[in-house]
């Protein structure tokens, strides 16, 4: 998974929208490629929030590449752009997280149309720090973390039974000699098994 750029813009009515910050991460291009890759995401960034009306959120898939926009009444419209893995939930929350915080770091700033007269005219070095974060999106979002435990937990889990299995020791054996299963449950199993080996096709 990969958080490749957060854009927050200054969306007008007739006026193409303007960059109020960013945070870009080309590091897995070449460094011949970094210039190009970041002008190909602000473009992208640019072209979508100049298409969101205002209270409305977007996910549009690009060549390998999901842009998620968030708009909200004020005229201030954030994208993020993001690897096809990248979780839709994660994304969308971040939006609302860094539009909280823009917000209230910005109050009175962008609000007028006049104010966004060039792009970056809002520096914000705790975008950075944002998009360094949700790098991770399993450290930054509890149920997204969460999940990722119970898959890493079944993943031991299977392996531990693969080892039992390796070493010698056959599931009829271990049922047999198993406690926790009642002279009915064995019995159950014995039968299925029986039941389900003639029709096996050999």
């Amino acid at each position: 998974m990969k958080l490749l750029a957060i854009i927050n813009f200054k969306v007008g009515r007739d006026a193409d929208p303007v960059i109020c910050n960013k945070s870009l991460d080309v590091s897995h291009l070449n460094f011949f490629q970094r210039s190009s890759g970041k002008e190909f995401l602000v473009f992208l960034s640019r072209t979508l929030a100049k298409r969101v009306t205002p209270n409305q959120k977007v996910q549009v898939t690009q060549e390998g590449h999901v842009l998620f926009a968030l708009a909200n009444s004020d005229g201030l419209c954030s994208v993020a752009v993001a690897d096809t893995e990248y979780p839709l939930r994660v994304a969308f929350s971040m939006l609302l997280t860094v539009q909280g915080e823009f917000a209230k770091t910005f109050r009175g700033k962008y609000e007028s149309p006049t104010l966004a007269v060039k792009d970056d005219f809002l520096p914000w070095v705790e975008l950075d720090a944002m998009l360094a974060k949700y790098q991770k999106p399993e450290e930054a979002d509890k149920i997204l973390a969460i999940h990722k435990n119970i898959e890493e937990t079944k993943v031991v889990m299977h392996d531990a039974i693969d080892k039992v299995l390796e070493r010698g020791e056959k599931i009829d054996n271990l049922v047999a000699k198993s406690n926790d299963l009642s002279v009915a449950s064995k019995t159950f199993y014995t039968e299925a098994k029986k039941t389900n080996s003639c029709c096996t096709i050999m």
